[in-house]
Parts: structure tokens; C-alpha cells; sequence
């Protein structure tokens, strides 16, 4: 027995079982924490993605409405050029009038036509006048139709405005289908709401002042002075814009009178020309949307003075051009032999006596030769001219005189519309009063928090708001401390305990293929992204681009 315990004594086997239950304490704490590193990376993946998801939600629903924007803009284009149609038609038929009734009262002096051609003279009246009345109702109405366009426009813009006001986290996590994730609350939902709502209200190009509800309300009331055309940058701008982008909606027709380069050789269309060696006969014809310099007097001012017009015009001439030997040297002299003018204009309140005019004979020159050779010229020709003249602008005004009251106001006004405005900076300013940046295209924040008592099942993890492991071997030495917290008291004072997720996304304008135009509202080419957190208007609007502890958090 002795010698039994004398060779236990001396027996070395076993030594290391003490230093395996010494490191199998060490191996379990290094498995429960790469256990809990792999959940909390985890965690924080989900929580990320259900943040880019929300914030791309956001910008999914702006794009829509900026898309509904320039949808709406271009209805009010295409009623615009509608217009302008009915009045490149109504001014033709005045102008064709006016040529067409001295010859049939001049035909109707023979005794067998004089039935028929009074009779033709009161039908083609009535049919005048059934043009008339077809452009004065209509033309109110398609600006009216403008103005409901207009009204829809800002419901959607204000609807969405209210929706940034509380944003809903509209992501679930990835393990609790059932369970939302949680917005970060108090100061932070306050802070990101506010920028949210700035970057979305200062789209239409207004500076920073008051709250956002005050800029949404001060972008209504901007537009709408578009209708009585004030001495505003932004309401001219937008104006201008608008009168652009319907001039360029007109058919060739409406415009300028000609389907194709090659004029008709015949009367008869709005263009046509029929020319010799040196002179020629034609019409020339034109219908456009113009836009009054602003006036000063406030409303009623404004619109008595004119804030908005359509005119259309038709001229039927004879033009001479002639190369002449001295004292000309040769040079071409070009003037106009005889003139008739007609002009059609709508107007946004009652002026009948500058709705329509007509300009008789007129000839014109340039330059001395022009000067005398339209003199000898009119020696032979002036008379017979300025008669045929006076009779076609007799039976034009004589034509806008018998247009029933009604059909003489041809009502028409410019509505107004949203706008987008460009005026700003490639990057956000450095200061929350700073111009936006990134050519004003909006953009959102979205925050989530998967809070300390949701992340720790574990009992008694809530204790500690997180992940937390010590390990003390040997009278309390303390060898190391193992956080998994994500955050905590003494790194983001004020973001709440847990795990955080910030996102941004950007409502951007993209015409596929190369990007060759501004953004703009008259096309639906909005669509939306996500983008770096601190690129965006909004955490330069709240402070946060130029804050290092927020940038050490975020790119972390």
C-alpha cells in the first residue's frame, strides 16, 4: 500500500486535465461569443436591410408623385396646344372671311348670282359665329380643366408631406415576421421628420424659412400667382417654362401654318406661296402662347394689364425681290407690295376691342431703291390695292363686330402649376440654412432600432442593455471584457440602447441612355435610389454631415 502511494505520488499522468478545465472555460466564452458576434452581425444585417427598404419605400412614393406631377404638366401642355388649335382655326376662318365676303358681294352685283350669293354670305356668318361660340366656351373650360390639374397636383404634394411628418417603418424583421422593427423615437423621429420634410418642400426652389408646413404653404401660394403673372423670379421662370414647352407641343400646322418644308402652290392652306422671276403672292401664318411682362398693382392689376395671351395671325402679301443695277449695285431689294393682316388674341379677362384687329394695305420697303420702285410701282397698282385693301379690313372688323357679346370674350388665362426648380449646389450646404444640394433632387432618412430588451432574450440581459460577458479568474482579476452592445451611453448619448440602422434614399431624375437634360417636372422620368447617409440633404439640413461622432457611427 505504501509503495502503491509512493508511485501515485511520483505518477505524472492527468497534469493536464487542470489547464483543459482552466482553457474549457476560455473555449466556451470564445464559442458563446463568436455565437453572439455572428447573431449580432446578423441582427444588424436585418435591421439594415428593413432601413434600406423603408427609405427606398419613401423615395418609391415621392418619385410617384413627382411622376403624377409631370403627368398632370403635360396634360396642361397638351391643353395648351388645344388652344391654340382652336385659335390658329378661328383666326383662319376670320382671315378667309375677310378675302372671301367683298368677292361675293362683289359677285352678287350681277343680278342672277345675287340670290345665291347672299345666301351663301348668311350661311358662312352662321357658321362663323358657330366658331365663335365653340372657341369662347372652350377655351375657359380647358384653362379651368387646368386649374383642377393644378388643385390635384397639391393634394399630392401635401398628402406626402404629411406622410414624412410620421414615417412609418414599412419593414419587418427577418426572424418575427409578426413584429415591426421600432423608429428611433423622441429627438431623433422630431430631427429626421424635419429634414425629411425640408428636402421634400424645397424641391420647388424655395429658401429655408419657418417650418415645413409654412414652406409647403408658401410653395401654394408662389404658384399659384402664376395665374396673374407677378413680378416674381420663380413665378416668371416657371412661367417662361411652361410658355416653352406648349410652344413646342404645336402642331407645324398651328404653328407657323405648313405641314412640310415645301409650300403649297395653290391658296387655300394657312402657307402657301405662288412667286414669279421677282415677285410673288402667298400667305404666311402664325399661332403662339405668349406671356405679358409682369406689371406692378397686385392682383387686379396684373391681370387688367394682361398676364397672358394666345394670338394668332394670318398675312396675305405681295412681296417684290430684285436685283437692281446702279445706284443699287446690284443688291437685292426686297419690300412688300400689299399687306392684309389678320389677328386673333384671348385674353384672361373680357377686351373685345383687342381680341382680334385687321391691318389693311400696307407696303413696306427697305433702303432707297426699294423706297422707289415701290413708288412707281404703286403709281400703276396703289390704287386698285389699297381699295381691294380697305374692303378686306372693313370685312374683317366688320366680321369681330357682329360675334355675339359672348362670343367676343374668348376667356383664357395661364394656370399654375408645380414647378421644379434647379437652383442648387452639386453637394449639400455645410449649414442646415445652406442650399440643397445634389441639383435639388429630394432625398429621406430613415432610422430603426431593435431595442436592448427585444435583442436579449437571455434572462437578465436587459439588465445590461446588451451582450455583455466578463470573466474574472483568481481573487476578482478582472482579465477582459467582451461588449457586444451596439450602442451605448458613452460613444451616441442620445441614440436609444440596442442595435441602430440608418438608411438614405433619393428621389433622382434619369432619362435612360445619356443624361442630357435637367431635371425637370414635364417629364415622368423620376424614379428612386439608395444613397450614402451622409451625401444627403437631409443630414445636412439636421446637423449631422459635419458631425464626427455621427460619421464615426454611421461609417462604422
Amino acid at each position: 500500500m505504501i509503495l502503491a502511494l509512493h508511485r501515485l505520488r511520483r505518477d505524472e499522468e492527468g497534469q493536464t486535465l487542470v489547464l483543459a478545465a482552466v482553457f474549457g472555460l476560455i473555449l466556451a466564452l470564445c464559442v458563446l461569443g463568436t455565437v453572439n458576434v455572428g447573431r449580432a452581425a446578423y441582427d444588424k444585417m436585418q435591421l439594415q436591410t428593413a432601413a434600406d427598404g423603408a427609405a427606398y419605400s419613401q423615395a418609391a412614393v415621392g418619385a410617384r408623385v413627382m411622376n403624377f406631377t409631370a403627368y398632370t404638366n403635360r396634360a396642361m401642355v397638351v391643353h395648351y396646344a388645344s388652344i391654340m388649335a382652336l385659335s390658329a382655326y378661328q383666326a383662319y376662318f376670320h382671315f378667309l372671311w375677310a378675302a372671301a365676303k367683298p368677292a361675293l358681294q362683289l359677285a352678287g352685283l350681277f343680278p342672277p348670282l345675287a340670290g345665291p350669293m347672299q345666301a351663301i354670305i348668311k350661311f358662312l356668318g352662321v357658321l362663323l359665329n358657330v366658331v365663335d361660340g365653340v372657341v369662347a366656351v372652350m377655351t375657359p373650360l380647358i384653362c379651368a380643366a387646368n386649374l383642377l390639374l393644378y388643385g390635384f397636383q397639391e393634394g399630392a404634394w401635401f398628402s406626402f408631406a404629411a406622410r414624412l411628418v410620421n414615417l412609418p417603418p414599412e419593414a419587418h424583421s427577418g426572424d418575427l415576421p409578426g413584429k415591426q422593427y421600432k423608429s428611433l423615437g423622441g429627438l431623433w423621429n422630431g430631427l429626421l421628420a424635419l429634414g425629411n420634410t425640408f428636402s421634400w418642400a424645397q424641391v420647388r426652389g424655395y429658401a429655408l424659412a419657418g417650418n415645413p408646413l409654412q414652406l409647403m404653404g408658401q410653395n401654394t401660394f408662389d404658384s399659384f400667382k402664376i395665374i396673374y403673372n407677378a413680378k416674381d423670379d420663380n413665378v416668371q421662370m416657371a412661367r417662361m417654362h411652361m410658355v416653352e414647352v406648349a410652344n413646342s407641343a404645336r402642331q407645324p400646322w398651328v404653328a407657323y401654318g405648313d405641314k412640310a418644308n415645301s409650300l403649297s402652290l395653290l391658296p387655300g392652306p394657312r402657307h402657301w406661296w405662288l412667286g414669279a422671276s421677282w415677285v410673288g403672292l402667298g400667305a404666311v401664318a402664325r399661332t403662339e402662347l405668349g406671356s405679358f411682362d409682369p406689371k406692378n398693382g397686385g392682383f387686379v392689376g396684373s391681370i387688367l394689364k394682361g398676364s397672358g395671351q394666345v394670338w394668332s395671325g394670318n398675312r396675305l402679301e405681295i412681296d417684290a425681290a430684285k436685283k437692281l443695277p446702279w445706284p443699287c449695285g446690284f443688291t437685292e431689294v426686297k419690300f412688300s407690295l400689299f399687306s392684309l393682316a389678320m389677328m386673333d388674341r384671348f385674353f384672361p379677362l373680357p377686351r373685345p376691342n383687342d381680341n382680334g384687329y385687321a391691318l389693311g394695305y400696307q407696303p413696306t420697303s427697305k433702303g432707297i431703291c426699294g423706297g422707289i420702285l415701290k413708288g412707281l410701282l404703286n403709281l400703276f397698282f396703289g390704287g386698285l390695292l389699297g381699295t381691294v385693301g380697305t374692303a378686306m379690313q372693313t370685312s374683317a372688323t366688320a366680321t369681330f363686330k357682329q360675334m355675339p357679346g359672348l362670343f367676343k370674350q374668348r376667356l383664357f388665362w395661364i394656370s399654375p402649376y408645380v414647378s421644379f426648380s434647379p437652383r442648387a449646389n452639386a453637394t449639400p450646404g455645410p449649414t442646415p440654412a445652406g442650399a440643397p444640394g445634389n441639383f435639388n433632387q429630394p432625398d429621406f432618412i430613415v432610422g430603426m432600432n431593435k431595442s436592448a430588451t427585444d435583442y436579449n432574450s437571455d434572462l437578465g440581459a436587459s439588465n445590461v442593455f446588451g451582450r455583455k460577458f466578463q470573466v474574472k479568474i483568481g481573487g476578482g482579476l478582472n482579465t477582459g471584457v467582451t461588449d457586444f452592445r451596439m450602442t451605448n451611453t458613452a460613444t451616441i448619448p442620445t441614440l436609444p440602447s440596442g442595435i441602430t440602422a440608418f438608411a438614405a434614399a433619393q428621389v433622382y431624375y434619369h432619362r435612360p441612355g445619356d443624361w442630357k437634360e435637367m431635371p425637370n417636372l414635364f417629364n415622368p422620368l423620376w424614379g428612386a435610389r439608395l444613397m450614402p447617409v451622409l451625401e444627403s440633404n437631409v443630414a445636412a439640413k439636421i446637423g449631422l454631415a459635419n458631425n464626427a461622432i455621427f460619421k464615426q457611427f454611421i461609417l462604422h
